[in-house]
């Protein structure tokens, strides 16, 4: 993954043809970003590797080809060898994510110490690979393992290195059952859902919603964040910030005007928001090239 400009809380390994990893090629990056901020990440591929990106907290688009493919905390978005991708609009939303860049199984043998009858099924099983995949938060311990050991730099820990990798991949093609909503329930979130996406500029606070469905505030909150990966809060604010986009599209419209039409007090709180979702201001984002 191209290194961002925002990268106060990135952790990043790259392989070496030399050192304590240069045994261990099917690695070729492992890192971890914390964006406090919507930050760069512009068209890139990896000619020869898988790329995995685990979204620890918070929710992100990408784009491949044509395809918009939104992830929320608690996916994997994937790769291919050779795809172009990036992120949505060119910019990562404030998200905390790990991400593994491994060679192709079917092109390396005995890659990550499998054998051959292995590796295929491997490579097969993951050119098979839904684009986003759900996954358990347990996925983040090996994260944190593999990163241990790399900075721990013993080439003792080759063994153990290949374990954590081929347990991520294990977590990724075998995922866990998803935790079941009542079906009642999901619908009534989903009807509620869909009246705040219709008037994204009403501000209502989690107890007003929560009585729509019948539940307390605190459950409406789990519930809507199991749903969308986020809190009502951002939801509504990535509404806002995707209409604002549209709405300042007209040369006639002014920042303060559609501030105030989005249901923001003050320009200025608008504009930071924007920025913090979009990663320009308004008047930066309205005066880019189409």
């Amino acid at each position: 993954m191209p290194r961002s400009k925002n990268d106060s809380a990135r952790w990043a390994h790259e392989w070496a043809e030399s050192g304590v990893f240069a045994a261990l090629p099917e690695l070729e990056m492992i890192g971890f970003d914390r964006f406090h901020e919507a930050s760069p990440l512009y068209d890139h591929q990896h000619a020869r590797g898988f790329e995995f990106v685990y979204v620890e907290h918070g929710k992100l688009a990408w784009e491949v080809d044509d395809g918009l493919y939104p992830t929320h905390a608690g996916q994997f978005f994937h790769t291919k060898p050779g795809e172009w991708h990036r992120a949505k609009s060119n910019y990562v939303e404030p998200s905390s994510i790990w991400w593994l860049i491994l060679v192709d199984p079917g092109e390396m043998p005995g890659w990550l110490g499998l054998d051959d009858a292995d590796r295929r099924r491997i490579h097969d099983a993951l050119a098979a690979l839904p684009r986003i995949v759900n996954a358990d938060m347990r996925v983040r311990e090996p994260f944190l393992k593999l990163r241990g050991l790399i900075e721990r730099g013993s080439e003792h820990d080759l063994f153990l290195l290949r374990h954590y990798l081929l347990d991520i991949l294990l977590q990724l093609l075998y995922p866990p059952v998803a935790r079941q909503m009542p079906l009642d329930l999901r619908e009534a979130l989903l009807r509620l859902t869909a009246d705040i996406d219709a008037e994204p500029e009403r501000r209502l606070s989690n107890k007003e919603l929560a009585a729509r469905i019948g539940v307390s505030e605190s459950h409406f909150y789990r519930l809507f964040h199991d749903l969308h990966g986020q809190s009502p809060a951002s939801y509504v604010d990535r509404l806002r910030m995707n209409r604002a986009c549209g709405l300042l599209r007209d040369p006639g419209a002014s920042v303060t005007g559609v501030a105030l039409d989005l249901g923001y007090k003050t320009s200025q709180h608008f504009a930071t928001v924007f920025k913090k979702y979009i990663g320009v201001t308004p008047t930066q984002w309205r005066g880019k090239p189409e």
